[in-house]
């Protein structure tokens, strides 16, 4: 089997071909073109950083992770309250969409959407006695 003609075979069959041979056309036929094939791209990730200070701003963090948008969420400046009530907010929101969660540093979160998925190795463990969180 050639290779070469399997390749042009192929591109002719997907419209690709420059050298055939067009068939006229009879009156009233319209000449079908083929499907367009959309390649997907790579596109560029963005990592949104937000530092909420208020359960309000935890919607402004939902909506980034709707839109398929990872985000780091600094919560050191947040009352202590107000910090737990968006932890347990975004992860509601996370478990909804299949996301993924992971604690980053003493009040960083990293969320992300299903599509990303979050491999980190444990380089050292949190003190049991700290005031963080108690999420992995």
């Amino acid at each position: 089997m050639n290779v070469v003609g399997a390749i042009q075979r192929l591109m002719g069959f997907l419209g690709f071909d420059d050298d055939a041979e067009e068939e006229p056309l009879e009156e009233g036929e319209e000449r079908r073109r083929a499907p367009i094939l959309r390649l997907h791209t790579a596109r560029q990730l963005e990592i949104v950083v937000l530092q909420p200070r208020t359960f309000d701003d935890a919607r402004t963090a939902a909506e980034y992770l709707k839109g398929r948008r990872p985000i780091v969420v600094n919560l050191r400046e947040a009352d202590r309250e107000v910090a737990q009530r968006i932890v347990d907010f975004l992860c509601g929101v996370d478990y909804a969409l299949d996301g993924h969660l992971q604690r980053v540093a003493e009040d960083i979160f990293l969320f992300t959407p299903s599509h990303v998925v979050i491999s980190a190795e444990r380089s050292r463990s949190f003190h049991a006695d700290s005031p963080t969180f108690p999420v992995s």
